[in-house]
């Protein structure tokens, strides 16, 4: 009797550990479906001829990476939670295409990516909104998910292989804010809580920005009779 209740007890476990598998599986083939169609997109959408592959990585970690040798861009389990949309998906995948296309250039490139990391985070994120406006994506999102997830390094900069977030969040708003301004006009985003909290944490750096891009008024130097 001991046997048959030990046994029906490893039967329903083994049952339920199976069961419980296929449902992580069908939830984890979707969000790997995502990833995949949202990345060819970009590609189709750019005429990128460099080939390219994406997966859903079941890696805790708030990130997504590429890996410059294969050439494959794998987005984390762990930034999942903090997308709130499609765009903002987009957003990440385009960041990491951008550095996928400076890996197809060669070893050479690689090592100076590798060198130079900062330099090439801000060029891969000015590179991002291209790649996303070009596939019909909001590139504001680039701004919204970088403020959830891109840290202040500060004084310990220098030893981060990625700079400060508010400094990556400017640039990117003095990018899109020159080459497309219509989608600050015509914001989607400016009810939204995360774009509101650094529209108040760069009162004053935007407003540099702005000025920047304000054509100034000839002085009439003619004198009246």
């Amino acid at each position: 009797m001991k046997k048959i209740i030990l046994s029906l007890i490893a039967f329903v476990m083994t049952f339920s550990m199976c069961f419980a598998d296929e449902l992580r599986l069908d939830k984890e083939a979707k969000y790997q479906k995502q990833v995949m169609q949202i990345g060819f997109r970009i590609l189709n959408a750019n005429q990128i001829e460099k080939r390219m592959t994406f997966y859903y990585d079941n890696n805790k970690n708030v990130n997504a990476v590429t890996y410059m040798t294969s050439k494959s861009i794998h987005v984390y389990k762990g930034i999942l939670p903090f997308m709130d949309s499609e765009d903002e998906i987009a957003a990440i995948i385009s960041h990491e295409i951008a550095h996928g296309i400076e890996a197809h250039r060669g070893l050479w490139r690689r090592i100076i990516m590798s060198s130079c990391t900062k330099s090439f985070e801000f060029q891969a994120d000015q590179k991002a909104v291209d790649l996303m406006v070009n596939a019909g994506y909001n590139p504001v999102a680039l701004i919204i998910i970088l403020n959830k997830i891109s840290p202040e390094q500060n004084w310990f900069e220098r030893s981060s292989s990625h700079p400060e977030g508010s400094r990556r969040m400017l640039a990117l708003y003095d990018y899109i804010y020159g080459k497309y301004p219509e989608y600050l006009i015509d914001n989607a985003y400016k009810n939204n809580l995360y774009y509101q909290n650094f529209l108040l944490t760069t009162k004053s750096e935007r407003k540099k920005i702005r000025e920047k891009y304000t054509p100034v008024k000839p002085v009439n130097n003619k004198k009246t009779k």
